[in-house]
């Protein structure tokens, strides 16, 4: 199960944003969440949320040289750890507090998805 984005919806509201950091902390902290909205300066109409791809490797959840366990793939958030891999070729990790900040597809019923008001953000099985 992933989450698929069409920027061509993307409205930049910010709505998963808050979502997210609802979900996970209770209060909005857009620096909080596991999805940051990208704004093209340069042309205002595109917009691009970038979340994890739910990748099959995922290396860069795994530290160095260890083999990375179910309970840390849906893990949200943990401490950062100077072992640990912290490179995504899609740069959708995020540190935030000395934290690293993971999305955990909200246990199967992502947030974000239900509350994206434009459709931009879709649950894919």
């Amino acid at each position: 199960m992933k989450i698929k984005v069409d920027t061509s919806k993307c409205t930049g509201c910010l709505v998963c944003e808050i979502t997210c950091s609802l979900a996970h902390f209770g209060k909005i902290q857009r620096e909080n969440s596991a999805i940051r909205v990208q704004v093209n300066d340069l042309n205002q109409g595109l917009h691009a949320p970038v979340l994890c791809r739910q990748c099959k490797k995922m290396s860069c959840l795994k530290p160095e040289g260890k083999d990375m366990d179910e309970q840390l793939k849906n893990a949200f958030l943990w401490e950062d750890n100077p072992t640990r891999q912290k490179s995504c070729v899609f740069n959708a990790l995020f540190a935030f507090n000395g934290k690293l900040i993971h999305c955990d597809l909200c246990q199967g019923d992502p947030e974000c998805v239900k509350s994206c008001p434009t459709c931009a953000l879709i649950l894919a099985i």
